[in-house]
């Protein structure tokens, strides 16, 4: 069985231990196993591998853009950049409510207004960070997809792109939706590619994302997400690459 692959959602160091937080969901076998396991029973675990999003420090403002799966990497996040005296304003989108992972706090429910960000989600609050909640079905804040919601936010609440940095993880279609929409906007933006990795340190070259290369005669090259990513500069994504 081939390892599988997961963000990591937070980390702590006591008394010389580690423990990490993972956040899944429950789709199929190895994630069924690992919905048996109980306290003190053994894990192998390699990691962490690749590298990881960047703090600028000449933005005083970032945005984290999560769909679905792709929250977990963002709460660590959240509390890097809170512990770097970053505003941070987190964009959460998924299919309903029932599939959103996070705990909500009742006296700032998610606006249906996506030109308005509460301080709603309690993992994102603990780090002073907003939320502003997006769901495909409308079950919960706005209703469409997360980047809809980014777009229009940032439409009622400008901000110069000098100032702000995006960071973005999830599906596919959505983190290009949203470097697409920073590329046109001169907005710097990170995203966090997803691949199955059959080894995790570069030897199966099975986990290869196409990036831009303008010393390859063809403009592009493959890149590992294992060791070179899984973070990308989002300009640097090739998400149709010719005669693949």
């Amino acid at each position: 069985m081939l390892r599988r692959a997961f963000s990591i959602a937070g980390m702590t160091l006591d008394n010389g231990g580690v423990e990490i937080d993972v956040i899944y969901r429950v789709v199929g076998t190895a994630t069924r196993w690992m919905e048996s396991l109980g306290a003190h029973d053994p894990l192998s675990v390699l990691g962490p591998l690749g590298n990881s999003f960047p703090i600028v420090d000449r933005k005083s403002t970032a945005w984290l853009v999560a769909g679905g799966v792709g929250l977990p990497p963002m709460l660590w996040l959240a509390e890097a950049l809170h512990r770097a005296g970053k505003r941070t304003l987190a964009f959460c989108g998924a299919r309903s409510a029932d599939l959103l992972a996070l705990s909500l706090d009742p006296s700032a429910p998610p606006a249906a207004d996506a030109r308005v960000a509460e301080p709603s989600a309690n993992e994102f609050a603990r780090w002073k960070a907003l939320t502003l909640i997006s769901t495909d079905d409308g079950s919960l804040g706005f209703h469409g997809h997360i980047g809809e919601a980014m777009a229009s936010f940032h439409q009622s609440n400008p901000i110069a792109a000098a100032d702000l940095v995006v960071y973005t993880c999830g599906p596919e279609p959505m983190m290009r939706f949203v470097s697409e929409y920073c590329r046109a906007r001169s907005i710097e933006c990170y995203v966090c590619m997803e691949r199955n990795m059959a080894c995790g340190t570069g030897m199966c070259q099975s986990c290869v994302v196409p990036v831009r290369d303008e010393g390859d005669p063809q403009g592009w090259v493959y890149r590992l997400c294992c060791m070179e990513g899984p973070i990308f500069a989002a300009e640097r994504i090739l998400w149709h690459p010719v005669g693949v």
